[in-house]
């Protein structure tokens, strides 16, 4: 049997709560985004377009990791957006290239720990310009 691969180009398509888009499965590719940001040395911002079950997910990992979070509008290398195409969802990752994603499969299928931040240095989730 052939493994599928995460991402199709830039996208993380499926049903809610079922692999792979599960809590537990996006809150580790938040937090593998959020390194490999981190890795290519720059500043970790993921911007989402709306709040739902699966960017609040990538959302938390994210701030795991120790990046912040912008919710609408903001400046950010990463964009998150949120599709529905009949019964699938789909997550686009705008600012991702193709060999961003092999990247990321690589940090979340790798044996290593991702790095977490604790206390004062977990991200911050910022909504219309307010920090939470």
């Amino acid at each position: 049997m052939l493994s599928r691969r995460l991402f199709e180009g830039t996208t993380v398509r499926g049903i809610p709560g079922l692999y792979p888009l599960t809590m537990e499965n996006l809150m580790r590719l938040g937090l593998a985004l959020c390194a490999l940001l981190r890795i290519e040395e720059l500043e970790p911002v993921l911007v989402l377009e709306d709040l739902n079950f699966l960017t609040m997910s990538v959302a938390v990992g994210f701030m795991g990791g120790g990046g912040d979070v912008k919710v609408g509008e903001g400046e950010g290398r990463l964009f998150l957006r949120h599709r529905k195409e009949g019964e699938e969802d789909i997550l686009i990752f705008e600012g991702l290239k193709e060999e961003d994603t092999r990247k990321l499969e690589m940090i979340l299928f790798g044996r290593y720990n991702i790095p977490r931040k604790e206390g004062k240095e977990i991200g911050r989730l910022w909504i219309r310009g307010r920090m939470l």
